[in-house]
C-alpha cells in the first residue's frame, strides 16, 4: 500500500493556524528569556549601586570624622575676648559633630537598604565605625568635661595629666598613622571588603 498525497491534499488553512502557534510560542519563549535577562540585570544595576553608595559614604564619614578631630580652629575674635573661649569651641565641635552625624544619618538609610538585599552581614560590616563614632562622641564630651564645662560649683574634675593624653589620642588628629585614625581605617576596610565585591556586576551577588 503506498501513500501519495499531492499539494492539493494539504490542508493549508490547518497548516498556517499550526505554524502561527509554533511561531507565536516561540516568540512568547524569546520574550521570556529576554525578560529574566532584563531583571537580573536591573538588579544587578540596583546592587551596584547600593553597594557604590555605601562605600561612598563611609569615605564621606570617614572624613567628617578627621574634620572632627581637626586641630585647626578658628574661633570668633570677640566670643574669646569676651571670656567665652570655651563657650566659642564648644560650638565649632557642634558644628562638626553635626556634620559627622548628617554625613552618618545618610549611610544608616544605605545600610538599611543592604540589610534588606544581603542580609545582617550587610549591616554588621558598619558596626565599627558606628563604635568609633561613639567613642569620638564620648571623647569629645570627656575634653569639655576635663576642661571644666559641665562641673557644677565645687565639683572636682580630675585633670590628670594622664588621662588628657589618652583623651587626646582620640580627639586631635595627628597623621593617618595615630591610634585612633588606624582604628577610622580598619572600620572603613571592614565596608570595603564587603561592598567592593558587589560592585561587580554578574560576578557575585
Amino acid at each position: 500500500m503506498s501513500i501519495c498525497l499531492t499539494l492539493t491534499d494539504i490542508n493549508w488553512s490547518l497548516t498556517r493556524d499550526v505554524v502561527a502557534i509554533i511561531g507565536t510560542f516561540g516568540a512568547l519563549v524569546i520574550a521570556a528569556l529576554g525578560l529574566s535577562t532584563w531583571n537580573r540585570q536591573l538588579r544587578g544595576a540596583s546592587e551596584y549601586d547600593t553597594a557604590k553608595r555605601a562605600i561612598l559614604l563611609t569615605y564621606k564619614v570617614q572624613q567628617e570624622i578627621q574634620n572632627v578631630r581637626s586641630p585647626m580652629m578658628f574661633l570668633n575674635k570677640d566670643e574669646v575676648e569676651a571670656g567665652r573661649r570655651l563657650e566659642e569651641e564648644q560650638r565649632i565641635y557642634d558644628e562638626r559633630m553635626r556634620a559627622l552625624y548628617e554625613k552618618w544619618t545618610d549611610l544608616q538609610a544605605v545600610r538599611l537598604e543592604a540589610k534588606v538585599i544581603w542580609g545582617e552581614r550587610a549591616s554588621d560590616c558598619f558596626d565599627q565605625l558606628q563604635k568609633v563614632i561613639g567613642n569620638l562622641r564620648s571623647a569629645i564630651w570627656m575634653h569639655f568635661w576635663l576642661k571644666g564645662a559641665y562641673a557644677g560649683p565645687g565639683a572636682e574634675v580630675d585633670t590628670t595629666p594622664a588621662r588628657r593624653i589618652e583623651n587626646n589620642k582620640i580627639v586631635y588628629y595627628e597623621s593617618e598613622t595615630d591610634e585612633f585614625s588606624i582604628k577610622v581605617t580598619s572600620a572603613v576596610e571592614n565596608v570595603e571588603k564587603f561592598f567592593k565585591r558587589k560592585t561587580k556586576i554578574g560576578k557575585e551577588t
